[in-house]
């Protein structure tokens, strides 16, 4: 049976051998004039500049793994094949060859290299459907190459495209214009155990999983949706190396491959809590599925936040570090429904988070070569957030409990409760939905949305105002010293000594002589988190500036 380090290796001998260059993977963060665009969600995204006009610096032929972030199935994290964080496995052809050496190499990795027989292979090609006038026509040429290999006719499908619609069988570009092109994709046949012989690749049977996809990069798409041919033709090809894993090392998900494995047995050894084992048969109770859940999202969400601040990405409440804090919080609340034992607190929760975090830089530092010399910004960053977050989980769950214990004949949390959590005791929407759902409720998602849309753009007004140009910002901070910016540590909020304390538009503004948190800057979102002033008031810092070096916590009554 293959390794994951295995494959890797194989990896790198196969594509040199056929003259590819390594190209060095970028970052979990996009680089990209598109704010909206935050992470790589696929190994081409980093490449896209040079698909049409500019020369790469390695070679015309690469490949490569690039990690890569999608969150838009987080909540199917924990079935057998999703992932927020992944690996793409890849190899692209700039300006040189085309669909007949892309598709061959790709059938002698999968058959020569992985021992993966010709008989569990199908595959789909893109298909215009009923339009006289499409720019692309039946990808023909790539149904004659699959049947060339060896693949048989009535194991490949025509996937049609409707009226500009999406469709599996061809990539659009991520922003407005660059190239796109039909792909071909392979499947993967688990064989009668998962169903019956339908060949319907695309159609969400557990039957089939795509293995790999081709694109064929032919046309140009401009800003008004219209499409031209590309002079010069590309080839990316790509393949999610954990699903992958699954049917070379022929266990049932994702989660029980060696990817994963280091990090399961972290779990159970913090939880003594066993991961159940033949996890894909149906004879799993309630309670084990649950317990199978909560494993899965654990070690998942630990692996994505571990290459997340790795790449740097702090956690705060936009953007990027949204996300990693709303991976960070999940993680958190599932790692407590394991937890047995009464003193998971925050007595030993820095010990919890560094021994998982560790875990994951143990089994990928090996790959990733810039995850231990970050290993002491992983573990700062990650215990600051999950201390941080200790008591919102402990009150949110306390009333959110009671609020489900008193619904007699509801069976739906409306979305004006869900939100007050959230915007009153800043308890995250999705442990709201997950707790909810396993008491058997739904949530109004859509009335919660509304509302969290109108709160940010009455935020956005707001601090508009807050400390305007028009405020003489030096009658408040005249003789005041710049704020030592500290560290997070056990006693730096402890040490905190108020300098000033005033209020500007009916806010009050509290000045300290040192100070943990982030002030806002540029992408940088604000910490937020509690202080006492000198009464022993507690306190919550909603928003943090600095002028002239001085840190402005603002602040609000609990």
């Amino acid at each position: 049976m293959y390794s994951s380090e295995d494959i890797r290796k194989k990896r790198d001998a196969f594509w040199q051998a056929k003259q590819h260059a390594e190209a060095t993977p970028a970052s979990l963060v996009a680089a990209s004039e598109d704010k909206t665009v935050l992470f790589n969600i696929a190994g081409m995204q980093p490449i896209v500049p040079y698909l049409s006009w500019k020369p790469h610096p390695d070679w015309t032929r690469l490949y490569n793994i690039q990690r890569c972030i999608r969150t838009n199935d987080i909540d199917e994290v924990w079935d057998n094949t999703h992932c927020t964080f992944f690996e793409m496995m890849g190899n692209r052809s700039l300006w040189d060859y085309f669909k007949k050496e892309s598709l061959t190499r790709t059938i002698e990795f999968l058959t020569k290299e992985l021992d993966i027989p010709l008989s569990r292979l199908g595959g789909t090609i893109f298909w215009w459907f009923d339009d006289k006038k499409a720019p692309i026509p039946f990808d023909q040429e790539a149904k004659d190459i699959l049947i060339w290999l060896w693949i048989p006719e009535d194991k490949i499908q025509s996937v049609p495209m409707y009226a500009w619609q999406k469709c599996d069988n061809f990539w659009w570009p991520a922003g407005p214009i660059w190239p796109c092109g039909p792909c071909c994709e392979i499947y993967y046949d688990k064989w009668d155990e998962y169903g019956i012989d339908d060949r319907d690749y695309v159609g969400n049977d557990a039957r089939y999983v795509e293995i790999r996809n081709n694109v064929f990069m032919s046309m140009y798409k401009d800003k008004d949706w219209s499409l031209s041919p590309l002079e010069q033709k590309n080839i990316d090809t790509g393949m999610w190396f954990e699903r992958l894993m699954t049917f070379l090392q022929h266990v049932p998900s994702v989660y029980e491959t060696d990817l994963f494995a280091p990090l399961l047995q972290t779990v159970q050894t913090l939880t003594w809590v066993q991961y159940p084992l033949f996890t894909n048969t149906p004879q799993l109770d309630t309670q084990q599925q649950n317990v199978v859940r909560s494993f899965r999202i654990v070690v998942e969400h630990a692996r994505s936040v571990t290459f997340l601040l790795a790449d740097w990405v702090i956690p705060s409440n936009e953007w990027r570090g949204y996300v990693l804090r709303r991976l960070m919080r999940r993680m958190r609340y599932h790692l407590t429904k394991l937890y047995t034992d009464t003193n998971f607190d925050k007595k030993n929760i820095q010990h919890i988070v560094q021994t998982l975090f560790g875990a994951v830089i143990a089994k990928y530092s090996v790959s990733y070569d810039h995850l231990l010399p970050n290993q002491k910004n992983i573990f700062h960053m990650s215990s600051k957030e999950i201390i941080q977050f200790e008591s919102t989980l402990q009150k949110g769950s306390s009333i959110l409990d009671w609020l489900l214990q008193s619904m007699k004949t509801w069976t739906t949390l409306d979305g004006k409760t869900a939100f007050t959590l959230y915007d009153t005791y800043w308890f995250p929407f999705d442990l709201t939905r997950d707790i909810s759902l396993a008491r058997g409720f739904a949530v109004d998602e859509e009335w919660f949305e509304k509302a969290l849309e109108h709160a940010k753009k009455q935020s956005k007004a707001a601090s508009a105002t807050m400390f305007h140009k028009d405020i003489d910002r030096a009658s408040y901070l005249t003789w005041i010293a710049p704020t030592t910016f500290v560290w997070y540590t056990s006693d730096s909020f402890e040490n905190m000594k108020i300098l000033k304390d005033f209020v500007v538009d009916d806010v009050r503004v509290l000045v300290f002589d040192t100070t943990p948190f982030y002030a806002e800057s540029g992408w940088q979102v604000a910490d937020q988190w509690y202080v006492f002033d000198d009464e022993w008031n507690k306190l919550f810092v909603s928003h943090v500036k600095k002028y002239d070096g001085v840190y402005l916590h603002f602040v609000e009554s609990e």
